[in-house]
């Protein structure tokens, strides 16, 4: 099955999580500025509970996906570093696995930061045509994350 990603900024977002636009003046960012600086944060905090920072780097899209994970004790929150980075996600019905025909794929900017709920299966972030880094933050737990096959899968995935 093909999946191709398309710009988060186009989609019902709210399905998954939160989504922010850090460069834009939305009704859940603040912005200010003085002289030589602008500045722009959430209203809230990004995630819910205390969280850690990761840094991970992920293999260039296109790719495969045949595995997924999610969390069901923390919200994670996606950003990129300074490229583009492709995710792909899923809401299951069963929710004991992802499945091929739930599998959406967004595009995530600069500037754009995604907050997955609790639950939300999802692959890890990939780079356009080249591995690239990205942040994450999230709850740690002592609960090891499982990695699960994807129903009807794999996918690959595009942009």
């Amino acid at each position: 099955m093909n999946v191709k990603a398309v710009p988060v900024s186009s989609i019902d977002f709210s399905k998954y999580g939160t989504y922010y636009h850090m460069k834009e003046n939305t009704s859940n960012v603040w912005h200010s500025q003085g002289e030589g600086w602008e500045d722009s944060r959430t209203n809230k905090p990004l995630i819910n509970t205390p969280g850690t920072l990761g840094f991970t780097l992920g293999s260039p899209a296109p790719c495969m996906v045949s595995t997924m994970e999610r969390h069901l004790h923390t919200q994670e929150a996606l950003f990129c570093l300074s490229e583009p980075i492709v995710v792909a996600l899923a809401i299951s019905s069963d929710n004991e696995q992802p499945h091929a025909s739930d599998i959406e794929a967004v595009l995530i900017q600069p500037g754009e930061v995604i907050v997955l709920n609790e639950g939300v299966w999802h692959d890890a972030c990939h780079g356009i045509n080249k591995s690239s880094h990205y942040y994450w933050m999230a709850t740690e737990s002592d609960e090891p994350t499982e990695w699960v096959g994807i129903s009807g899968g794999p996918i690959a995935l595009a942009y």
